[in-house]
């Protein structure tokens, strides 16, 4: 056996040891995830409970008593897994997953089920709470028609209203609306009397509702989410699909640009992704749509500590170093560059999870578990590999790492000079900041419904349709809803309606346009909803506009504290490029903004700030070994940091892009418009941490440290 073969021994029994570990596992761990509502189908509302009595507050024991009826409803349809959460001081929020009646569980679970009996006077003489608990049952009477027999807890109270009531007609309300009307023929002494029902499934939904009880308070809808489990499944192996082809192409390009420690690269890219499916089991997690698309960008993220470790490397190979000696160094020297940078996204990610809801709670819970993740496997799992690669020197050619010339270079390399032209950089991202502050007070920015309320209706036909026909015949169904105009959404016979009501729609007005539009187009017609009170609105614009805020001010403070002052002044202008500019470009083209634009955004701020520390931190290392005196020398030492890590930063962004890419060519339509927000801010965040944030710096500082007269 060679000796280079006995020394990368170890490193191979290793990689050996995590591959059989992985793939003997990994089977069993993606069996146990659970799938969200997005993914399997079902639905999500969140009620208001109000008392019956209008002048009385909601309570804590009137909540707990409203969550075991509507849990005791929800079990008699034999669904699984339904979630039930008390939010708030006056909501409940119900989840279930699966292939349900979702319209008859939303009426089961809402209706009030009081029963009251009446006399030809209109007196109550009867009610639910006369019925003995689970007393209803479902039958046939003597002509064999449907009927539902109830058992009275007090027989001889029965026996009292049929004799008051002899020949004369009761009538049995539910929730005010008449059910049945029967003459008392005979004195019922048994404390047993039947109510009549129109069919099978009548008699049956009585039944149960009789048997559940009635709700101690009324159930108001203010946010509802509905998926069919068909689109779940498509959205699903969609993003699957854009997620592989995302990690292919990331490995790829790690393996190209960094030779074997590319491959290392790629070895802990697969650890990390084996480790974040692990955690999701730990916890307990559901997999969403939006969890999976986090998951596809945190890949491209977790190559980040790698590639600003492996550039200090390649720096150091380049000065002549030894690769032992610069693996050493570099690993040293990129250390807290890679936490600053990551601490950034990672404050994005946990205001998103303590502000968002829903989907975006997913895909922030899954970003900030992969950020930890990321930064166990790609910096003391790539150092371990490395090391176990490298330890007896077997291995001491530079182009390993795909530094050529045999590491130092006898030229120095001139590089253009940048800082020259800051003010053409300068004013560029003004120009464009003014056309497009100019784009929204004119166009204004197109609201989803989570900022304006309504009901989002999406719809696939399931056959070539035309949006006008699709438009006409909703408009029939419901002619005073004000409508906007019908998107097609995908190609061919796959392809979904998607428009957008002004107020919020009814269940049986959203049935009753599905049921139009399967008469038109066939039974394969489905839909799903999002529909949101104006009180959720109106409390979601504040949420977002507090979770954008307190993001930047927590970026920009942590900045300034690890850096200096200028540097988180210089943060904030390069942050409000970032920012605007993507919702300028969304008015521009009249995109949606909802809540994922919200969540898009949020990462833009981290993650924009992630590429700009990278450079601020090679200045701050510049200025320890020599502060610059003139601004000739300063405008050196900036511009020669912003070539140093030119790679770094343009690198670090690829990866995230080709991420974003693959999500937005291929992902589902619930992420579409959230994936293409984060290719323009990422784009301008690259921009703006080469050609505006650094700049920025420099004209403060020059300003206040070297002073007026200092030589330009």
């Amino acid at each position: 056996m060679s000796k280079t073969i006995k020394s990368v021994l170890p490193f191979i029994v290793m990689v050996l040891f995590v591959l059989a570990l992985m793939t003997s596992t990994l089977p069993h761990i993606v069996g146990n995830l659970k799938l969200g509502l997005d993914l399997k189908g079902g639905f999500d509302i969140l009620y208001q409970v109000k008392p019956i009595d209008s002048e009385q507050q909601a309570t804590k024991p009137l909540l707990l008593a409203t969550e075991r009826m509507i849990e005791k409803r929800v079990n008699m349809t034999k669904v699984s897994e339904p979630e039930l959460t008390i939010e708030g001081a006056d909501r409940i929020r119900v989840r279930i997953a699966g292939n349900a009646d979702q319209t008859k569980l939303r009426k089961l679970i809402s209706q009030s089920a009081y029963l009251s009996i009446i006399d030809d006077q209109h007196h109550v003489v009867l009610d639910g709470g006369d019925l003995l608990p689970n007393g209803a049952d479902s039958g046939l009477d003597a002509l064999n028609r449907p009927e539902v027999i109830v058992k009275f807890k007090d027989p001889a109270k029965l026996k009292r209203v049929t004799q008051d009531n002899l020949g004369r007609t009761l009538t049995f309300l539910l929730d005010d609306n008449v059910v049945s009307e029967a003459v008392v023929q005979a004195v019922v002494s048994d404390g047993v009397s039947a109510i009549s029902s129109g069919d099978r499934d009548s008699a049956t939904e009585l039944k149960d509702l009789l048997n559940a009880g009635s709700l101690p308070a009324q159930l108001i809808e203010l946010q509802v989410d509905t998926i069919s489990p068909s689109l779940g499944e498509e959205a699903l192996h969609r993003t699957l699909l854009a997620g592989g082809m995302a990690a292919a192409a990331i490995l790829v390009f790690m393996a190209a640009v960094y030779r074997l420690a590319g491959l290392v690269a790629n070895l802990t890219i697969a650890c990390f992704a084996y480790i974040g499916l692990l955690a999701l089991d730990w916890m307990d997690a559901s997999l969403t749509l939006s969890g999976i698309a986090g998951f596809v960008l945190a890949i491209g993220m977790a190559v980040d500590a790698n590639i600003i470790t492996y550039e200090k490397i390649r720096e150091e190979l380049r000065e002549g170093k030894s690769l032992r000696s610069a693996c050493r160094i570099g690993a040293r020297a990129s250390m807290a560059t890679i936490i600053d940078a990551h601490v950034t996204t990672l404050i994005a990610a946990l205001l998103l999870t303590i502000f968002g809801d829903g989907s975006v709670k997913g895909f922030a819970i899954v970003l900030t578990m992969t950020i930890v993740v990321s930064l166990l496997t790609n910096v003391y799992g790539s150092r371990l590999f490395l090391w176990l690669l490298l330890r007896r020197n077997a291995l001491r050619s530079v182009g390993w790492f795909g530094v050529r010339n045999g590491g130092k270079s006898s030229k120095p390399v001139r590089h253009p000079n940048l800082v020259k032209h800051r003010k053409r950089f300068l004013s560029l991202s003004a120009l464009i900041l003014v056309l497009g502050l100019a784009a929204i007070l004119f166009r204004g920015l197109e609201l989803g419904v989570d900022f304006k309320s309504g009901t989002r209706l999406e719809l696939t036909i399931g056959a070539r349709f035309e949006a006008a026909d699709i438009a006409a015949a909703i408009q029939e169904v419901v002619p005073s809803v004000d409508m906007k105009p019908i998107v097609k959404a995908g190609s061919g016979s796959g392809s979904s309606a998607v428009t957008t009501f002004g107020s919020a729609l009814s269940s049986s007005q959203i049935d009753s346009i599905e049921d139009k539009l399967r008469q038109l187009y066939g039974e394969q017609v489905t839909g799903q909803e999002s529909t949101v009170n104006p009180v959720i609105a109106d409390e979601t614009v504040k949420k977002a506009g507090y979770a954008v805020l307190m993001a930047a001010g927590a970026i920009v403070l942590y900045t300034a504290l690890r850096f200096h002052y200028l540097f988180g002044i210089a943060c904030i202008i390069a942050l409000a490029h970032d920012i605007l500019i993507p919702i300028a470009l969304f008015s521009l083209f009249g995109l949606e903004v909802d809540l994922t634009f919200i969540a898009a955004i949020l990462t833009i701020i981290g993650y924009s700030l992630n590429d700009t520390i990278v450079i601020f931190d090679r200045i701050r290392s510049h200025m320890r070994k020599e502060r610059p005196a003139t601004a000739e020398q300063l405008e050196r030492l900036v511009n020669t940091s912003l070539w140093q890590t030119m790679r770094r930063s343009v690198f670090t962004v690829l990866t995230v892009f080709f991420a974003a890419l693959a999500l937005f060519v291929m992902g589902g339509e619930s992420i579409r418009l959230f994936s293409l927000a984060l290719l323009f801010g990422l784009t301008c965040g690259t921009y703006s941490s080469i050609f505006i944030a650094a700049q920025l710096w420099m004209m403060l500082y020059k300003r206040t440290r070297l002073g007026p007269r200092t030589k330009k």
